[in-house]
C-alpha cells in the first residue's frame, strides 16, 4: 500500500533526526519500535518489516547490539542509524568516546577504543547484554559500515535508495501511488543536503571553504554518490583538484565503479563518464609524472 512507502519515508525523517538532534542519538528496538508502532498505527512486527526494508533499499543501517539469549532470557536488541557517511562518522566518534568511558569505568585504566575493540571482540558473547558488549558491538559496526559506504558509495544515493524501495513495494502499490507518497514525504534535508544549503551549490566556486570544513576524499565521494562526474572533471580543470594523490583516488574509485554496472542500472548510463573522467585523470597524472623526472644530461 502507498501508506506503507509514506510511513518508511517518515520514518527515515525520524531516525535522521535522532542521529542528529538529540542527545541519545541511536534509536533502538527496546523503545522505538513502541513508540514508532504507536506514531503510525501499526503492530511492532510491521514496524520491523518496515525497517528491514528500509535496510534492504540502504536507508539505513541495522546493528545487533544484544544477541538474544532464550537461556536467560534475554531478546535481543538493534539499533538505527542513517546510512550516510557524514552522519556515521559522527556516531562512531561518539561510540569511540562511550566505549572508552565504559572500559575505564569498568577497568580502571584506559586504552583506546580500537585497543578495546581489537582485544574484547573476538570474546564478545562474554559481554552479550552489558553496556560493555553493547558498547564494542555498535564500534566494530560502524567502522565496518563506514568501510561499505566508502567501497560502494554509488548504491547510497537517492535515486539507487528510491529504485529499489519502489521494486519492493512494486507488488503493493501503482506507479502513481508509489510516486505521490515520495513526493508527500516531509522533506527533511540528508546532511549532503545541509552542506550545500550552507553555500556550497552544485558548482560552487568556493571550493577551498568546502575544503575548510571537510577532506577532499570527503567532498568527491559526495559528487561519486551523485554521479555528478561532471563537477569532478570540472574540478581538476579548474585547478581545485591537483594534488597527485586526490586524482589518484579519483581514479581508483572510477575503476571500481566500473567493475560494478552490471549491479547498479543506474551507474552503467554513466559508463561513458566514468570511462573518460578515469583517462582524464591518468592523463594528468602521467604529465606529473614525466614533469617530476630528473633531466638527463646531454
Amino acid at each position: 500500500m502507498a501508506g506503507t512507502i509514506k510511513v518508511a519515508l517518515e520514518l527515515v525523517d525520524s531516525i535522521r533526526k535522532q542521529n542528529i538532534e538529540t542527545k541519545d542519538k541511536i534509536p533502538g528496538s527496546d523503545t522505538f519500535l513502541r513508540v514508532w508502532a504507536a506514531q503510525f498505527s501499526r503492530t511492532e512486527d510491521e514496524i520491523r518489516k518496515i525497517l528491514y526494508n528500509l535496510r534492504e533499499s540502504h536507508y539505513i543501517f541495522i546493528i545487533n547490539t544484544v544477541a538474544p539469549d532464550p537461556n536467560l532470557f534475554v531478546y535481543g536488541e538493534e539499533v538505527y542509524m542513517i546510512a550516510e557517511h557524514e552522519i556515521l562518522t559522527e556516531l562512531k566518534r561518539d561510540a569511540d568516546t562511550s566505549l572508552e568511558r565504559i572500559y575505564e569505568s569498568s577497568n580502571y585504566k584506559r586504552k583506546s577504543s580500537f585497543q578495546i575493540s581489537r582485544e574484547l571482540f573476538p570474546r564478545i558473547k562474554e559481554y552479550n547484554n552489558t553496556p560493555l558488549g553493547r558498547a564494542i558491538n555498535l564500534v566494530v559496526m560502524l567502522e565496518e559500515y563506514l568501510r561499505i559506504l566508502s567501497s560502494t558509495s554509488y548504491e547510497y544515493t537517492e535515486q539507487w535508495r528510491k529504485q529499489k524501495l519502489q521494486e519492493l513495494y512494486a507488488s503493493e502499490s501503482t506507479t502513481e501511488e508509489i510516486s505521490s507518497a515520495f513526493s508527500q514525504a516531509t522533506e527533511t534535508k540528508r546532511a549532503v543536503d545541509i552542506m550545500k544549503e550552507s553555500g556550497k551549490e552544485k558548482q560552487d566556486p568556493s571550493w577551498s571553504k568546502a575544503t575548510q570544513s571537510f577532506t577532499v576524499e570527503f567532498l568527491l565521494r559526495v559528487h561519486f554518490r551523485k554521479y555528478e562526474f561532471d563537477i569532478i572533471k570540472k574540478l581538476i580543470q579548474t585547478g581545485k583538484i591537483s594534488q597527485e594523490k586526490e586524482l589518484k583516488f579519483i581514479r581508483d574509485t572510477l575503476n571500481l565503479m566500473e567493475t560494478r554496472t552490471n549491479e547498479d542500472r543506474i551507474l552503467k548510463r554513466y559508463m561513458e563518464e566514468m570511462i573518460e573522467l578515469r583517462r582524464y585523470c591518468q592523463a594528468k597524472l602521467n604529465i606529473m609524472r614525466q614533469g617530476s623526472q630528473p633531466k638527463q644530461a646531454s
